[in-house]
């Protein structure tokens, strides 16, 4: 494989990569329902609020999934219930556990879902989140003029 050879491999694989990231970004903007949780990855964000206010700014849906990226060894992932979020608290059996990363949650049904981290003191430092997933507005009909 001469010069010709290495030009095209070395353009290839810059152009994949690429090629991946595009078809990622268009099916989530195409409602692929896949939301990455605040936008990157999960870690100790920089204000208290900073995943509740991304969630607010996302519309969830029964079967949308989110992408908890995080490295194992020091993040992880607990779905919890009212009084544990309140508190920033896991029980021994929260509802579900994700320790290791990166994370796949379905969202199965419509209601309100809360997650923490419920390492050291992670969570009262911004590492949780409530969402609500709702049905999809019915679309209405095309209307039908006669002639």
């Amino acid at each position: 494989m001469g010069a010709h050879g290495d030009y095209w491999f070395s353009k290839a694989t810059a152009v994949i990569p690429l090629a991946l990231i595009i078809i990622l970004l268009f099916t989530a903007s195409a409602g692929g329902g896949k939301h990455i949780v605040g936008g990157s990855i999960w870690s100790i964000p920089p204000s208290v609020h900073f995943y509740n206010n991304w969630s607010t700014s996302q519309t969830f849906f029964p079967g949308d999934v989110l992408y908890f990226d995080f490295e194992s060894e020091m993040y992880n992932v607990h779905q919890v219930l009212s009084d544990e979020y309140s508190h920033c608290e896991s029980t021994l059996s929260p509802v579900n556990a994700y320790e290791e990363g990166p994370a796949l949650v379905t969202l199965p049904e419509t209601g309100e879902y809360m997650f923490l981290c419920p390492m050291l003191n992670y969570c009262s430092q911004g590492m949780k989140m409530m969402i609500w997933v709702r049905l999809p507005a019915a679309s209405t009909p095309p209307v039908r003029v006669l002639p």
